[in-house]
């Protein structure tokens, strides 16, 4: 007689666990997708969120890689409009140290002080430039919202870098001022 097959139970318990498994295993995997191509200018960032559970999640933003390019060529900008203020605020105490020195030989004191009063308007025309770009920088920062951590990051950094250079341009005023006393 031929011996008949009787199947096991575990088989099919076994088979069966696979199946659940590798069906939890195919959402998870579909979720992410890692490749090497560049990032466009309309993709958002990503920010990462740490739940009050068991970790993080990855969350979208309204903040595009094409922002985040704007900030920094804005940065860049302001940056080379900074010394290009800061240049001419050289060349503006060259010329009241120039003033200083030809009035001690018996320059028009009326020129001076047109050359003076000039020199002042010149520098709050550059103040005002700097306080607009630091608007600039906060509406910028406004308009990101609670973009990812980086972001916020770069943007205190602009913020930063704004901050150091309305520093040095009050520095400089200062030695306009100094510098027009002097020459009165």
């Amino acid at each position: 007689m031929l011996a008949r097959f009787k199947p096991s139970f575990t088989i099919p318990a076994t088979g069966l666990l696979v199946l659940l498994l590798g069906g939890l295993a195919l959402p998870a995997q579909a979720a992410v997708e890692v490749d090497n191509l560049s990032a466009s200018g309309f993709d958002h960032l990503a920010a990462t969120h740490g739940g009050s559970g068991s970790g993080h999640s990855l969350r979208n933003t309204d903040f595009t890689v094409d922002d985040l390019q704007k900030m920094e060529n804005l940065q860049k900008r302001n940056a080379d409009e900074l010394e290009n203020l800061k240049k001419i605020i050289n060349d503006q105490a060259r010329v009241i140290e120039e003033l200083k020195r030809n009035s001690g030989s018996g320059s028009n004191s009326s020129s001076n002080s047109s050359d003076l009063s000039g020199l002042k308007r010149s520098v709050s025309d550059q103040d005002r430039a700097i306080e607009k770009l630091t608007s600039q920088v906060d509406d910028l920062k406004r308009s990101s919202g609670s973009s990812s951590s980086s972001s916020s990051s770069e943007l205190s950094g602009l913020k930063r870098d704004i901050s150091d250079q309305q520093r040095d341009l009050d520095s400089l005023k200062r030695n306009v001022d100094d510098l027009s006393r002097k020459v009165k």
